[in-house]
């Protein structure tokens, strides 16, 4: 008798003491306030553009250290912060080699971005592009 009681006192405090305050649901924000996106967009340049990013990646990549065959493909994707630098970033592809390589030379880049802007104030920007390599 004593242990029943004694384990129903148990099972009676630990139910008591063992409540969990609800997390509190904050309403949604109404959309009609706020612009989804400005149509007054500016996107993040690299100083020279776009083909001076891929001429300056280009003599960063020590290709000795990359072991494949024919063309192999990767895909580098990175933001660019309001302070107009380089983070995030994130390699895909089949040889990984090449993919560690690329990503050394992204971190490699000196050059500082002009941030994105909306409205005239800086963002930040996400950006992704392909990159191949031929061995022959």
């Amino acid at each position: 008798m004593k242990k029943t009681l004694v384990f129903i006192l148990c099972l009676g405090f630990g139910l008591t003491f063992s409540q969990v305050k609800e997390a509190e649901i904050i309403p949604a924000k109404d959309q009609s306030e706020e612009s989804v996106l400005s149509k007054d967009i500016k996107s993040a340049e690299y100083p020279g553009g776009m083909m001076a990013l891929q001429k300056d990646i280009a003599k960063k990549i020590r290709t000795r250290k990359i072991k494949g065959k024919g063309i192999v493909y990767a895909r580098a994707k990175f933001t660019v912060n309001i302070e107009g630098k380089i983070d995030g970033i994130i390699v895909t592809g089949e040889n990984a080699d090449f993919n560690k390589e690329t990503e050394r030379a992204l971190k490699s880049l000196k050059a500082q971005w002009k941030p994105a802007e909306s409205n005239g104030i800086p963002v930040r920007s996400y950006y992704a592009f392909p990159l191949n390599i031929n061995f022959e």
